[in-house]
């Protein structure tokens, strides 16, 4: 065969497998991770909020004519401080997550804007402030939403996608902005003094999908598309993102979004006693008590209305665990107790003059 037919058949078949080769790559291209932001981006809110700040200032006018007189006149101004957050539909209803610090300070939600650009009509349906977590009632039909996941069966390593609108302000479309990543850490806790130990953030997701302001309130999503997750909070020196960040379990969120949308509120759980950490107690102290623990929670105030007096928790007692979980402050109670809901049971181990004992009831709601 002549050598240039030789190259025009090579070429002829270098073609054909590129050709052939195509379908191929842009399967690829279109992975798992694209498929679930397809599915999952359209139902992502931009939440624009405002608060009215008020502050009195110096009359200008007063100043410049009547300055002889040091006697200053003021006067009140209010000035319109808007602020951006990140929700998501997660049912047929119309109910949107967002978190609660999102909406905290505003006077008036002036937006929640879709995807494709479509504003809603949106009611505050409730929040509950010590997780965090607020929702919002959309009014419309066929409204998009994401399906939900579980955190319980997260792996370390595996990829999670992180969808939010920072930076909005400087942005003008309203499709939302996506990162990727993967779950760095399950059941993260955080130090107690975080939020000034006011807020239940513990047991959180860590991930290294970057987050950054404005990103709070939107979704952690796996890569079958289903929210695992509420993007919550960032771990930084600068306040923008530096490889850290956390988002609440949508198990919980799911359970405290159930009390709001039924009770308009999350009803608050109530276990009825105080206590004071055993490692802040003078060793003196604890002699004379007669206190045999090394460390834990001296239950100091118990009311006899509460589930846990009927279960038979006594003055003096020391929490050891609460429902397995090792406890050696108050703070540490509060956490476990604001992530109970009413008729969660709940399970002491106490030591009591030396001896173990092993306390059962169910959560209240607390009396009012």
């Amino acid at each position: 065969m002549p050598a240039r037919a030789v190259s025009i058949t090579l070429l002829a078949l270098i073609a054909s497998a590129a050709v052939q080769g195509q379908p191929a790559i842009d399967s690829g291209r279109r992975n798992a991770i694209v498929k679930a932001i397809e599915s999952v981006a359209p139902a992502v809110v931009t939440i624009n909020v405002v608060e009215i700040q008020r502050q009195r200032v110096v009359d200008p006018f007063f100043s410049e004519f009547f300055g002889l007189f040091d006697v200053p006149r003021s006067r009140s101004q209010e000035r319109a401080v808007e602020s951006i957050g990140t929700g998501f539909l997660f049912d047929q209803q119309g109910h949107i997550f967002t978190n609660y610090h999102v909406l905290q300070d505003a006077d008036a939600i002036s937006s929640v804007t879709l995807a494709d650009g479509r504003q809603l009509e949106v009611e505050f349906a409730g929040a509950d402030e010590r997780t965090d977590i607020a929702v919002l009632r959309a009014k419309g039909t066929e409204l998009p939403f994401i399906p939900m996941g579980t955190a319980e069966d997260l792996m370390i390593g595996e990829w999670v996608i992180a969808i939010g609108n920072p930076f909005r302000t400087m942005i003008e479309d309203p499709q939302p902005s996506v990162s990727v990543g993967v779950v760095s850490a399950n059941h993260r806790r955080v130090s107690r003094t975080v939020a000034d130990g006011d807020r239940l953030y513990q047991d959180l997701i860590q991930t290294d999908a970057a987050i950054n302001p404005g990103n709070s309130g939107g979704p952690l999503v796996n890569a079958l598309g289903q929210v695992v997750g509420i993007n919550t909070m960032i771990f930084s020196n600068t306040g923008g993102y530096q490889g850290l960040g956390f988002a609440i379990p949508i198990d919980r969120a799911r359970r405290v979004a159930a009390e709001i949308i039924e009770f308009g509120r999350r009803r608050e759980p109530w276990m009825g006693f105080r206590g004071e950490a055993l490692d802040e107690i003078e060793a003196y102290s604890r002699q004379r008590l007669g206190l045999h623990a090394e460390r834990g929670v001296l239950v100091t105030e118990i009311l006899r209305t509460s589930p846990a007096y009927d279960a038979g928790l006594q003055l003096g007692d020391v929490i050891l665990e609460i429902n397995g979980k090792q406890v050696t402050h108050p703070r540490e109670i509060d956490f476990i107790n604001w992530d109970l809901f009413i008729g969660d049971p709940v399970k002491l181990v106490v030591d009591r003059q030396g001896q173990q004992v092993a306390l059962r009831f169910k959560i209240a709601e607390i009396a009012r």
